[in-house]
Formats: structure tokens, C-alpha cells, sequence
């Protein structure tokens, strides 16, 4: 099994965890800062149903990714970026939603904190997924191709076994290590037929370059389908 399928069963399991621990065995030291808080604070946040509103958000958080992971056996590549919003979503608006519950002179200070803790992840998210989702750029040296951006590699030249243009992406199985959202793949995935493969592909545009190399076949997409056939031409004439 994939370490992605390990990493939700242990999200799962935590967070069912923490739920338990806090709604059936009330043991509201596990919610941070609350064992550093006087003890009058305390018993005000559990009147104003503070760590019962946690465990419930703990609770919806397992549930929610337990009822996400089937999406996976219908061949859904990104269940588990669904998954990660799904519970980052829960989190942010869950301790929005809380800091009403605060005692009273920390109210407005809890609220600002998770709005702007909010507004930085959301914002670092939006940063990464526009990075991702931004096509590559292929430069050709004197003695090697390069793939800069995430995930980019340089490829020397004498390392290419060959190249050529697909019609179709082969099915691609899971993710090792990388970035994958709506059409966009790039980094370390396994793909049917080919093993371990590094992918910078849009799954709309064809064709796909494939270019097998002494390490690990590539795949490439350009932003047009003239680009990726331009740089199937330059690499046909640099390796032969």
C-alpha cells in the first residue's frame, strides 16, 4: 500500500483519537493551551461548550475523510488534495466558528488569530496551486535539456534513450512525491507500463513527449500542442 493510503489512515485514526479522548473520556488537556489556562478559564471555556465544539470538529474531520477515501477506488487521482482542503476547510472555519466560545476577554484575539491564520494558509495554498498548475519551462544547452520550475530536472543528452510523441497518457497509478490538481501533474508518479516516472503534464493538451532516460522516463506537456512537438524536433536533432 501507498504511503498516501497510510497517511490518511493515520489523519483518521488521530483525529478519531483526539474525539474520543475529548467528547467520551473528557480529557480536554489534549486541546493546546488548554492545560496552561487557570483553572476559572478552564471551567468557563467548558460551560461555553469550548472543547466539546473541538472534539466534534475532531470527529467531523475523521468522518470526512473516512467518507472521502472511496473516491480513490473510482480512479480519482486527488483524493487526497481533496481530503487535505476538506480538512483544512474544517479546521480554520471550526476555530472561526469557536473563538465565540472563548472567555470574554480573549475573544476578539482568538477570532483575529484564526482569521489571519486562515488567510495566510489560504493564501500560501492559492501560491502553491497556481506554482503547480503553471506549465514548465525547457530551455536546450549545448549538453542538456532543462525543466526548471517544481519539480524541474536537467536531463543530459547522452542519457536519452529516446523520445517520442504519445497520443494518450498512459494511466497514471498513483502519486510518489509531487503535485497533482485538476489536469495538472507534476513531480514523481507511477504510471502504468512505465514504473516510477517523473510527469509535467496538463492531461488536456496533447500530444505527450516521452522521453526515456537511463533514470526514469519523463513526460512533458507544452502549452500548446506545437510546443511539445517543437521540443521533440530539438531533441530528436541534439541526440541523433
Amino acid at each position: 500500500m501507498s504511503l498516501i493510503f497510510w497517511t490518511q489512515a493515520f489523519l483518521i485514526i488521530l483525529f478519531s483519537l483526539f474525539a474520543y479522548l475529548i467528547l467520551k473520556r473528557r480529557s480536554y488537556l489534549f486541546i493546546s493551551g488548554f492545560a496552561t489556562r487557570p483553572e476559572e478559564e478552564q471551567q468557563q471555556l467548558i460551560d461555553n461548550g469550548y472543547p466539546q465544539g473541538v472534539g466534534r470538529m475532531f470527529l467531523m474531520i475523521a468522518a470526512g475523510l473516512l467518507l472521502l477515501m472511496p473516491l480513490g477506488l473510482t480512479g480519482f487521482r486527488y483524493t487526497f488534495e481533496v481530503q487535505m482542503a476538506f480538512m483544512m476547510l474544517v479546521l480554520f472555519g471550526g476555530f472561526i466558528i469557536l473563538s465565540r466560545r472563548e472567555v470574554p476577554h480573549k475573544r476578539k484575539r482568538a477570532l483575529l488569530t484564526s482569521v489571519i491564520l486562515t488567510a495566510v494558509v489560504i493564501g500560501g495554498t492559492s501560491a502553491l496551486l497556481f506554482t503547480g498548475a503553471r506549465q514548465p519551462d525547457v530551455t536546450f544547452g549545448e549538453s542538456a535539456m532543462e525543466i526548471s520550475g517544481m519539480y524541474g530536472e536537467k536531463i543530459r543528452y547522452r542519457d536519452i534513450r529516446s523520445a517520442e510523441l504519445l497520443d494518450t497518457m498512459p494511466t497514471v497509478r498513483y502519486k510518489e512525491n509531487g503535485f497533482g490538481f485538476a489536469d495538472f501533474s507534476k513531480g514523481h508518479f507511477s504510471v502504468e507500463g512505465h514504473g516510477s516516472s517523473l510527469l509535467f503534464v496538463d492531461s488536456k493538451q496533447t500530444p505527450i513527449l516521452l522521453i526515456e532516460t537511463s533514470g526514469r522516463p519523463v513526460f512533458l506537456t507544452g502549452s500548446e500542442p506545437e510546443e511539445t512537438k517543437s521540443w521533440h524536433n530539438r531533441l530528436q536533432d541534439k541526440t541523433n
